[in-house]
């Protein structure tokens, strides 16, 4: 893609200009704007709601931090920010005149508020519960606005994608209602910080000649901000080299892409196979997948649909033809049934929501590796932390042995990393200024439509990771309350022994069971009174089997007859 592509694609058509007005960016100088003493008193008087709120936010995360069981209860703090929201929305829509379809959300935020607020003793889960099903309404209400509107232009498809996000999160937070009660609250209150900084930030920093923004409005100081961050020409032109691979000579680069990522994936292939993870280590240094993956999200954030569609043909060329590879090269592979099971594909299979967050953390450092020229060193190591190309041989090796569960989970770990890297990718990219500040704002509507879309799609894969995460988590919970019960159970049968004759040996916790194996030498008791302390512990109905290996004493005049 050459120059002139660049330049026609920098200069937006009447018929891109559609949908709702954004807020108006700095004045230059040819219109330089006076704010009157009405506009600073407005200035004033929002600054103020915004340190209220801001300084709430701290409140909680500070009596979070110090005391999360007993200072405030997560419910609580839930109930006031839900019958807060509700005012205020409800507020708004009065001011407004809002039709009253208008009115059935903060309605229902103010009820669930008041309905936890009355019953602070419910469990957490059905906080969480009652937060998904507002969720829920909201999105269903936004995809209910998108279709209506289906032939109007603007802002509409957006509006129905935004909907399907929300609709995708309920889902998420109804799946693990625990769960979300404490990161909605520790989310909503660094937010409220967030909002509070952004516009002390700008009324602290404001240049007399600018057009006056509401202190609270942190979308227009959020814009304010990015207006003035454009990357010089030379910069713009050094990433666009780098991340479209069509851009300059591209059958080289297209042919030097495939005969990289074909010798990548065959030696990840055999280190995979011999379980060797310097051997993978190396297939990922070779690996340049993460080009064309960052080529999509600056094709993105640009909103140059050509761009972003041709890097979205290379990421998806070199996926299939990687698998394709590792599929065939499997035949090669003697025993690949104890293959299959070896840590290097084991480890790829199931993914959970830190596979996520590494993903988030190498998209941050990629991008920021492509805008910085001084920084390019890193991407070999950000090549390594992402470890691409593995899952990709994973799936060919695990489809050739038929393991359909297996492949299925090294798919979902390369598709998180795959949006993850283009979702953070686009944000790094948006706050150091790549790309014109006129083509985000003139094609706002088709930037943000296909950023939600990869929201969406970061959203839909958490559902499956955040409940492989709460299996993890609930086994593990589930371990250590039956391990406390068996030794509360022990402690019961043997008072005042000061050597336990039964010691625990090992705990295996499967569905409503619990296993015990002990070691000692004498017969364990009945297993009736394990099964209460145990359920009492877990809290749910458990059963218990205990197993006995029987130890030999020797007990001599000479011996402590209390030491086995």
């Amino acid at each position: 893609m050459g120059d002139n592509d660049r330049t026609a694609d920098a200069l937006p058509g009447p018929e891109e200009i559609t949908g709702e007005l954004e807020p108006v960016a700095p004045p230059t100088p040819e219109t330089p704007t006076e704010p009157d003493a009405a506009a600073r008193s407005d200035t004033t008087k929002g600054l103020g709601k915004v340190l209220f709120t801001g300084l709430l936010g701290v409140v909680i995360v500070f009596a979070i931090a110090l005391d999360p069981n007993n200072t405030l209860r997560l419910e609580e703090i839930v109930a006031i920010l839900l019958i807060l929201f509700g005012t205020i929305e409800a507020v708004s829509s009065v001011r407004n005149g809002d039709r009253l379809d208008r009115y059935i959300q903060p309605a229902v935020a103010i009820g669930a508020g008041v309905a936890i607020w009355i019953w602070p003793d419910e469990t957490r889960r059905v906080v969480g519960l009652i937060l998904g099903a507002v969720i829920l309404l909201r999105g269903v209400i936004d995809t209910w606005s998108g279709l209506w509107r289906r032939n109007q232009r603007g802002t509409n498809m957006w509006v129905f994608v935004r909907g399907l996000i929300l609709i995708a999160m309920s889902g998420l937070v109804l799946l693990i209602p625990s769960a979300a009660v404490p990161v909605a609250v520790i989310g909503g209150a660094l937010l409220l910080i967030v909002r509070a900084v952004l516009g002390v930030w700008y009324v602290v920093s404001r240049r007399t000649d600018d057009l006056p923004i509401d202190p609270g409005d942190t979308y227009a100081i959020v814009a304010y901000i990015l207006s003035s961050r454009d990357l010089p020409e030379e910069d713009v032109h050094r990433i666009d080299d780098i991340v479209f691979i069509r851009r300059i000579d591209p059958k080289q680069r297209i042919t030097r892409f495939a005969v990289l990522m074909a010798l990548a994936t065959t030696i990840a292939t055999f280190g995979i196979a011999v379980d060797s993870t310097a051997v993978v280590i190396g297939a990922m240094l070779i690996a340049p997948l993460m080009t064309p993956i960052l080529g999509v999200s600056a094709g993105l954030i640009n909103g140059r649909s050509r761009a972003a569609m041709d890097s979205s043909a290379v990421v998806a060329g070199g996926a299939i033809g990687a698998v394709a590879l590792a599929w065939a090269l499997s035949a090669l592979i003697p025993n690949l049934a104890e293959v299959v099971e070896n840590s290097q594909v084991v480890s790829r299979t199931a993914p959970s929501l830190l596979d996520l967050a590494i993903a988030v953390a190498a998209g941050i450092a990629g991008a920021y590796g492509v805008s910085k020229a001084e920084t390019s060193d890193a991407l070999p190591g950000v090549a390594v932390a992402i470890a691409l190309v593995p899952p990709l041989a994973v799936i060919g090796i695990t489809l050739h042995a038929e393991d359909l569960n297996q492949a299925a989970g090294a798919s979902l770990l390369f598709l998180t990393n795959l949006f993850a890297i283009i979702l953070m990718a686009g944000l790094v990219f948006l706050i150091v200024g790549y790309g014109s500040w006129s083509r985000l704002h003139y094609r706002r509507d088709r930037i943000r439509t296909s950023f939600a879309l990869v929201v969406l799609g970061v959203i839909l894969i958490s559902i499956p990771l955040a409940l492989t995460a709460r299996k993890i988590f609930t086994a593990s919970n589930d371990t250590r309350n039956a391990s406390a019960a068996v030794s509360e159970w022990l402690s019961e049968e043997f008072p005042g022994d000061e050597v336990t004759p039964l010691r625990i040996n090992a705990i295996e916790v499967n569905g409503d069971v619990v296993t015990v194996q002990l070691i000692g030498w004498v017969v364990p008791p009945p297993t009736d009174r394990l099964s209460e302390i145990v359920s009492d512990r877990v809290g749910r109905s458990m059963g218990a089997v205990v197993r006995w290996i029987e130890e030999q004493i020797d007990f001599t005049p000479e011996s402590d007859p209390t030491e086995p």
